[in-house]
C-alpha cells in the first residue's frame, strides 16, 4: 500500500505523500474542533482535495515569495470583514495554520457562490496569486476565476 502512495507536490521541494497529507488534515485537526466537527471540511477531505498533487497547505503558503501562484488551497473561512468597496477580507484556516485573503467584490455575490464568506464554509481555490506588500505580511487575492467551489457548513454542525 505504501508503494502505491503518490507524491503530493508541495512548493520548494517539500513533498508529502498521501498518508502524510491525510494525517495532517485529520490527526492534526483533532486538536481543533473547527475541523473535527465541520461538515464542510470533512466533505472536502472525503472528496480527496487534500490528496491532489497541486494541493498546498497554508503553512507552505506562508513561506512563498511575492507574486507566487498557488495551484490549490483548501481552507475554512475563520472570519470575514467587509470593506467600503464591497470586497471582503477573509481569514482562511486549515490544520497547518491561517492566512489572510481578499475576496474581490464580484466573487462576493451570494447568488454565484452561496456561503462564500460564511464563517465555517470550506473554500476550494485554484491558481490564486499571493501578494506581499512587506516581507512579513501577505494575502491571497481571490477573484471570481479562483473559486472552484464552496462547501457550505451544515446547519447541524
Amino acid at each position: 500500500m505504501a508503494l502505491e502512495q503518490k507524491e503530493v507536490g508541495i512548493y520548494e521541494g517539500e513533498g508529502l505523500n498521501t498518508q502524510q497529507v491525510i494525517h495532517r488534515a485529520l490527526n492534526v485537526a483533532s486538536e481543533d474542533n473547527d475541523f473535527l466537527e465541520n461538515s464542510a471540511w470533512l466533505s472536502a477531505v472525503r472528496e480527496g482535495y487534500l490528496e491532489l498533487p497541486e494541493y498546498t497547505d497554508l503553512a507552505t503558503v506562508t513561506n512563498l515569495p511575492n507574486l507566487s501562484r498557488v495551484k490549490l488551497v483548501v481552507a475554512l473561512v475563520k472570519s470575514c470583514v467587509r470593506n467600503e468597496l464591497g470586497s471582503r477580507l477573509l481569514e482562511l484556516k486549515d490544520p497547518t495554520g491561517s492566512f489572510w485573503a481578499t475576496l474581490h467584490y464580484k466573487a462576493c455575490e451570494e447568488e454565484i457562490f452561496p456561503g462564500i464568506y460564511d464563517v465555517g464554509s470550506c473554500l476550494i481555490l485554484r491558481k490564486i496569486v499571493l501578494f506581499r506588500p512587506t516581507r512579513k505580511s501577505g494575502y491571497l487575492n481571490i477573484t471570481l476565476n479562483n473559486v472552484q467551489s464552496v462547501i457550505q457548513k451544515s446547519i447541524l454542525d
